[in-house]
């Protein structure tokens, strides 16, 4: 049975006002959550308490939430020294959510491009294992010209980022979405630090001793590896569906 306006009158419907509660509701829990964290609790426990609720978690949320504390006055470093522990905790919910997006659209082109620089870091740490793993420099020839190729492609990547900050982030603050964005340049400028200490350790070459050089790539492909592995599921699960809403 419908009423005149095509509604069926058996299903009960949540009111505005019920909604924004909902919503408001939802929010509390969850920054009650990341204070948690921020204070040293155990994640496995979190979690398990915190289940239920966190499946009913968007990445838009999420930026609002982090939006909100900022606000409260939380340093955005506290926020972005976090982000990892969020991501552990929101990771089910969060990869339920597929960011879609046709092909030529920024956003996936932008995806494109982390997916390249996942494989050009973890191919950057089998090279440095191999440079590591060689006795002298004349065992590792092809690994250094291999390593070579991928720090031109480390530094033409520059432009990825830049176009983040300079198109995506601006716009996104331009609808009142803030802060993520600037924890997301936060991590850019982690990148390009790293980076600049990898491309210190190349140009240095083996002046301070083959196994020196070694142990210093190594430790450069490692730190570059992880951080754009964390920096990248940041924003393809959180920042980049977020964006796509945006843009409606």
């Amino acid at each position: 049975v419908q009423d005149a306006v095509g509604h069926d009158p058996l299903i009960v419907r949540k009111s505005g006002d019920d909604m924004m509660s909902e919503l408001s509701g939802k929010k509390a829990l969850l920054k009650e959550l990341i204070k948690r964290l921020h204070a040293g609790a155990n994640l496995e426990e979190v979690k398990r308490e915190f289940q239920g609720p966190l499946r009913l978690v968007t990445p838009t949320e999420i930026a609002q939430i982090e939006e909100e504390l900022i606000k409260e006055g939380m340093p955005k470093e506290e926020i972005q020294r976090m982000c990892d522990l969020h991501l552990a905790v929101f990771q089910e919910s969060l990869e339920r959510e597929q960011t879609l997006a046709p092909a030529g659209h920024p956003i996936h082109i932008l995806m494109t491009e982390h997916t390249l620089l996942l494989r050009f870091a973890e191919e950057l740490r089998g090279v440095a294992g191999e440079i590591r793993g060689a006795a002298r420099p004349e065992a590792a020839s092809a690994a250094m010209a291999r390593l070579n190729t991928l720090v031109g492609q480390f530094k033409a990547s520059s432009s990825h980022y830049l176009r983040e900050e300079n198109v995506l982030f601006p716009y996104l603050e331009k609808h009142g979405i803030t802060q993520p964005p600037a924890i997301m340049w936060m991590e850019h400028d982690k990148i390009r630090e790293i980076e600049k200490g990898l491309y210190g350790v190349v140009d240095a070459g083996a002046t301070a001793g083959w196994q020196a050089f070694a142990n210093g790539l190594a430790q450069a492909a490692t730190a570059l590896a992880e951080m754009l592995g964390s920096h990248f599921y940041k924003e393809n699960n959180i920042l980049f569906p977020t964006s796509l809403r945006v843009m409606g």
